[in-house]
């Protein structure tokens, strides 16, 4: 705990919601965001797809950021873009902004510090881009938590995480699932072809819930919470930008999990955008047309 305490209190979560992430792990917050800040988040997230993509093509290689999957159908997804941040500039402010760092603080009793962000696509396109070689396989994701990553670079277990929703998140769309109380102790991991999965008998795999929710809604979950996706099937874009943060008091430094992917990436992107700029590369990618 912070000796000061946390800075961020206005946004004061009820003795009924603090109750109940205490019990289950998680907490959606409706409405956070109205449809126009929803509107520019995904702007956004269609410009960073676009420069993303062609930026791979453009180069010859795939970015970095860029988890691309060719399902079984035959259907092409971008299953996630990570980091981000350094990419859009009202994304970076919604990772700061008071209706999303007050909740944290009231949680943690401490100041959240970022630590990570990523923006959880499940985008169809329309087909295969060329230049860009896509893994076959489904664009869901394993029974997990996320600490099982984390804890790879000591990261303290109070790490929450919040899901910001730009597009409904419905039974079609593979929405997040949660397996709520699972969060009061960590549960083994082991590797998978997609990821860490938890350890095979340790919780029901049928079991879970569905966590649906409108654009502009939050839902805060705890880095030991079990949770996963299935595929989305719905032809729409199931777009959720997923921030983490860290109790402050931990003191883990800024930027360690994504700053070497930055750093890595930014020199192609600008070589594309230099490229573009001399008429020596057009863009052969534009994100689909979403509602």
């Amino acid at each position: 705990r912070s000796s000061k305490g946390p800075s961020h209190m206005s946004s004061v979560l009820t003795a009924v919601q603090l109750e109940f992430f205490a019990e289950n792990g998680y907490l959606i917050l409706d409405a956070a965001f109205d449809a126009d800040e929803v509107a520019r988040m995904r702007a956004d997230a269609d410009a960073i797809l676009e420069l993303t993509l062609n930026s791979s093509v453009a180069n010859g290689r795939r970015s970095g950021r860029l988890d691309m999957r060719s399902r079984p159908d035959g259907v092409v997804v971008v299953r996630k873009i990570q980091p981000i941040n350094d990419l859009s500039v009202c994304l970076t402010q919604v990772a700061a902004d008071e209706r999303l760092v007050g909740p944290l603080a009231a949680l943690m009793g401490d100041d959240p510090v970022l630590m990570e962000e990523k923006l959880n696509y499940k985008q169809p396109l329309a087909g295969p881009v060329d230049g860009i070689e896509a893994r076959v396989m489904d664009d869901s994701f394993p029974v997990h938590n996320d600490w099982a990553y984390y804890r790879a670079q000591d990261y303290p277990q109070g790490i929450l995480s919040s899901a910001v929703s730009m597009d409904a998140c419905t039974l079609d769309s593979g929405p997040i699932r949660v397996w709520p109380g699972t969060h009061r102790e960590h549960i083994e991991h082991e590797s998978m072809s997609n990821g860490l999965q938890v350890t095979e008998g340790s919780l029901d795999f049928d079991g879970g819930v569905d966590v649906l929710a409108p654009p502009g809604s939050v839902m805060i979950f705890h880095a030991l919470l079990v949770h996963n996706s299935r595929p989305n099937v719905s032809g729409r874009p199931r777009r959720l930008m997923i921030f983490s943060h860290y109790p402050k008091a931990a003191d883990m430094g800024a930027d360690v999990r994504n700053g070497p992917t930055r750093l890595r990436e930014s020199p192609y992107e600008w070589e594309y955008q230099r490229r573009k700029a001399r008429g020596e590369y057009v863009d052969t990618f534009t994100a689909p047309t979403t509602a």
